[in-house]
């Protein structure tokens, strides 16, 4: 053998353990052996993606048409390959199209349309967001179920709502309470003063100390208290996730550990998407999505049924300028219908910018060719037979034109309308959509009604206990007659210079408007708005939420174009109608604003029009 030929045997066997080696991966053999992952087989051969073997080219599988198969039946060909366009969440409903989420959640696609399944432990979806209902105090135990934490931390653990309160105020019946001020807690929980007396610096006295004001029986310094701020009755506002404070008779407030003060609230700036980043920093949003702040970030998140192609969110099945895939544009004479571009649209449907579409469903085009529906917040927009309305987030219902929670809402309480009336002595309360009454301090609730047990013949002493005939009730005793510089009004004694039942005179009772509760101060009826509403004028307004007074009184938010203006969490944001994008703060028609063409801040050159989303040339 010559000595060449000794070189070259091992050359050769190890060649052909290579061969048999690599079978698996890439095969050469010409007996129909399986592509590899990335659907590849050696020259010479292609992979028949209906079977996944290697042949050669004139042995592919052909479909029904006589057309070459490269993907079997039921699949698209893609860019990732072959896969079906009904279900996958990176080509749903053509290629490219891709099925956003936000944070804690997954895109999915059933029967080619997009939405999202929040996806971590513990989350659960509330409108676009993934929340943990178990942790999350603005949605503890359900979407929307804010924890009140004025003057105090408010916590959610295990779905339930935890107070904590700043020193020296105490949690008395849910409620961050001035122990050191408050009759109806003077000095610790549930220790009410007597009839006459206040409560200066925790104990109850015939009069409050030099330094300190009488606000109705609370002995406090105005310059600084955040509920008698500069006067009585006057209360600072509480935002979300901060306390209301008070200094030289001046309000401000103070943020929780986390939240930076952006304006009038108190904001999370990696998640806030009205302040990501930075306060005042908005995310933008295209048409048909919800912005998101995600670790200080921006993205958005398409609406259930719209997918992702660039930075658009569409349905692939009318785009245009994305029919059936992302990226396929139609023709100038051309319309897209189910996918397809053609010269017509089918009977049904009307030509809206050469995109196909229903106008008794399509909110970007109900009625006609682009009117749009209005999204409000906790809402999607719908339209159903050419009238708009809206779908409410789960959670909420539509009441009066609005997505209203009803199990906390004392003007819809439980059901749209159902207002809980406000008892005299006492404010209305609403709670896990029942109505319920907290009576003012030193008033007992007796039957659902508020009592002064120290002066009520009927219930003198305790509820029910009624004094004889021809007696009075004074201390929560029957007695012949008052005394000590009581008035007697019928068999009560009462202080006419703070009762409300009988404030100034006999019989004058005094009332007090919705989200808040009656007082007597100096014979003259007033009242003090409930946490966290504020006096505004005549009126109790949510500064939270409020258009008008967002933040504080009279504080209006500015008209939208295109859309319409929103408070949430105290500050004032946009909601654009469907088919407008959010692009700093304002509702732009990125098909043909030349400023924004097919996309925030994309700026046509020079007096170029924009058509479609497209400069014209």
């Amino acid at each position: 053998m010559s000595a060449s030929l000794v070189h070259k045997i091992p050359v050769f066997f190890g060649l052909l353990w290579l061969m048999f080696a690599c079978e698996n991966t890439v095969s050469t053999s010409l007996d129909h052996k399986a592509c590899n992952a990335a659907l590849d087989c050696v020259a010479g051969y292609v992979c028949d993606r209906a079977t996944n073997l290697c042949v050669h080219p004139a042995d592919i599988t052909v479909d029904a048409g006589g057309d070459p198969a490269s993907c079997a039946v039921g699949e698209s060909s893609c860019a990732d390959g072959c896969v079906h366009v009904a279900s996958d969440p990176h080509d749903c409903g053509g290629c490219g199209a891709v099925c956003t989420s936000p944070d804690h959640g997954s895109g999915v696609c059933v029967e080619g349309k997009c939405n999202f399944a929040c996806t971590a432990e513990g989350y659960a979806a509330c409108g676009r967001v993934c929340i943990a209902l178990d942790s999350d105090p603005d949605n503890c135990g359900g979407c929307g179920n804010h924890c009140p934490g004025a003057a105090g931390s408010a916590s959610c653990v295990a779905g339930k709502c935890k107070l904590d309160c700043h020193a020296p105020l105490q949690a008395c019946s849910g409620q961050c309470t001035d122990v050191l001020s408050d009759p109806a807690n003077c000095g610790g929980c549930d220790q009410p003063c007597g009839a006459g007396l206040v409560c200066s610096n925790g104990a109850c006295k015939q009069t409050c100390e030099a330094s300190l004001n009488n606000c109705g029986g609370a002995c406090v310094d105005v310059a600084t208290s955040a509920s008698h701020c500069g006067d009585c009755g006057t209360a600072c506002p509480n935002p979300v996730h901060g306390s209301a404070t008070c200094a030289a008779s001046v309000c401000a407030f103070a943020c929780a550990d986390g939240y930076l003060k952006c304006g009038t609230g108190c904001v999370a700036i990696t998640q806030d998407p009205k302040n990501c980043g930075a306060c005042g920093h908005a995310c933008n949003a295209p048409a048909n999505s919800a912005a998101v702040c995600n670790a200080s970030v921006c993205d958005f998140v398409c609406n259930a049924g719209y997918a992702k192609c660039g930075t658009a969110c569409v349905k692939t099945d009318s785009d245009p300028s994305n029919c059936g895939a992302c990226g396929t544009t139609c023709g100038p004479n051309q319309v897209c219908s189910a996918s397809q571009c053609t010269s017509t649209c089918p009977s049904g449907t009307q030509n809206c910018q050469n995109a196909c579409v229903n106008q008794k469903t399509d909110p970007n085009n109900c009625g006609a060719c682009g009117t749009m529906c209005n999204v409000l917040p906790h809402a999607s927009a719908i339209c159903s037979n050419s009238t708009c309305g809206l779908s409410c987030d789960a959670g909420y219902l539509l009441c009066a034109g609005a997505c209203q929670k009803v199990d906390a809402d004392t003007q819809n309480c439980g059901a749209c309308g159902h207002v809980c009336a406000p008892p005299a002595n006492g404010v209305a309360t609403c709670a896990a959509s029942q109505c319920g009454v907290t009576c003012n301090a030193g008033y007992s609730n007796c039957a659902g009604t508020c009592v002064d047990e120290a002066s009520d013949s009927a219930h003198c002493g305790a509820c029910g206990t009624v004094c004889p005939s021809g007696s009075v009730c004074q201390g929560g005793m029957c007695m012949a007659d008052c005394n000590g510089g009581m008035t007697t009004c019928g068999a009560s004694c009462v202080d006419t210079g703070k009762d409300t039942s009988n404030c100034g005179k006999c019989g004058t009772v005094c009332m007090s408007p919705p989200n808040s509760a009656p007082v007597c101060n100096g014979g003259k009826c007033d009242f003090e708005c409930q946490d966290p509403f504020l006096r505004c004028g005549a009126s109790c307004i949510d500064p939270r939420t409020d258009i008008k007074n967002c933040g504080g009184c009279n504080k209006m938010c500015p008209a939208v174009m295109g859309g319409v203006a929103t408070c949430s969490d105290n500050q004032c944001g946009v909601s654009c109608a469907a088919g407008n994008s959010a692009c700093d703060n304002q509702c732009i028609d990125t098909n043909s604003d030349p400023k924004n063409c097919g996309g925030c801040g994309k700026k046509c050159p020079g007096k170029k029009l924009c058509a479609l989303g497209v400069c014209l040339p």
